[in-house]
């Protein structure tokens, strides 16, 4: 059997959710904070309209609005996830857009007001590989020798086909470049990728699985395309409905996935959910626990686990 550190209580690959208690003793939860960035790829810098799929208000949860400070978002977030998750530790975690894009002496006063926050043990930052820089790594690294930094860098796909598709405005060489860059900082890093494209088949998709072994990555974050209500992706969708992942198929994919993937990477997630005002495709008729408990059981069925086919 494969060694699987954070792998417990009937999951058959490493889970943040244990990584974290076993990093701080107890159940840690993420709190979302809108800081009121934008992107490259929305201010004309780089592009305009941003990435084909994205709708930034299909996952902000309620207390994340940048027109209130960061230490009210953090203490309405904590209070929300405390009644529903019994968690007293959380990590800031700034999600939407490029919470890089701004001046380094914004970024640092935005990120240690978050940090003062009496019960935030870390800082998460979700940007772009085109997006960081030494100033921006030298100031996370300062912060790290106190609190648990973790840097989540959006490649969302190993293919330049997909990412012109996805008007991300930049390419495979830059998310290259950007990981070796982040990797002479010692920083714990985040890959996420998007599942599902019209633009990748499956084995393709199971290629960029290996791809990503040999990538410095501590963790990764992954979930199947989802088409957003107010997107781009949107209307290409209304004109022609292009293949989206079934339930039961991506059960089976991911389930597939995971085995490919070397042992010691830490999933943060391995599916995605937007509300249901949002979601136009594809709408599954069971909730996110329901199928990560799906998930479980066909592994165990399946004997499957995180790296099975890692050295093969």
């Amino acid at each position: 059997m494969i060694l699987l550190p954070y792998a417990r209580r009937g999951f058959h690959y490493n889970n943040y959710k244990y990584y974290l208690e076993d990093r701080f003793g107890e159940r840690v939860q993420r709190v979302s904070i809108e800081g009121g960035f934008t992107c490259p790829n929305r201010d004309g810098t780089k592009g305009s309209g941003g990435c084909i799929y994205c709708n930034s208000q299909s996952f902000s949860p309620p207390y994340s609005d940048s027109r209130i400070s960061i230490q009210k978002q953090i203490s309405d977030g904590t209070r929300f996830l405390n009644g529903r998750y019994r968690a007293d530790k959380f990590i800031a975690y700034f999600q939407n857009n490029t919470n890089t894009y701004a001046p380094i002496k914004k970024l640092e006063n935005m990120y240690k007001e978050a940090l003062e926050h009496p019960k935030v043990v870390g800082l998460s930052v979700s940007t772009r590989p085109d997006c960081i820089n030494d100033d921006i790594l030298s100031l996370l690294k300062d912060i790290s020798l106190d609190y648990d930094v973790n840097l989540e860098l959006g490649l969302e796909s190993l293919k330049d086909e997909s990412l012109t598709w996805m008007n991300r405005c930049h390419n495979v060489e830059t998310s290259l470049k950007a990981l070796e860059m982040v990797s002479k900082y010692d920083l714990d890093v985040t890959a996420h990728m998007i599942l599902g494209l019209p633009t990748e088949s499956k084995e393709e998709m199971f290629e960029m699985a290996k791809e990503l072994n040999e990538l410095p990555l501590k963790f990764l974050k992954l979930h199947h395309l989802q088409v957003i209500k107010d997107t781009r992706l949107a209307l290409l969708y209304e004109k022609k409905n292009f293949p989206v992942f079934e339930y039961l198929e991506y059960l089976e994919f991911i389930a597939k996935y995971l085995t490919l993937l070397r042992p010691q990477l830490v999933l943060q997630r391995v599916i995605t959910s937007s509300p249901d005002e949002y979601l136009i495709a594809p709408k599954w008729p069971h909730t996110t626990t329901a199928f990560i408990m799906s998930l479980q059981k066909y592994m165990r069925d399946n004997n499957m686990y995180q790296g099975d086919e890692f050295s093969k």
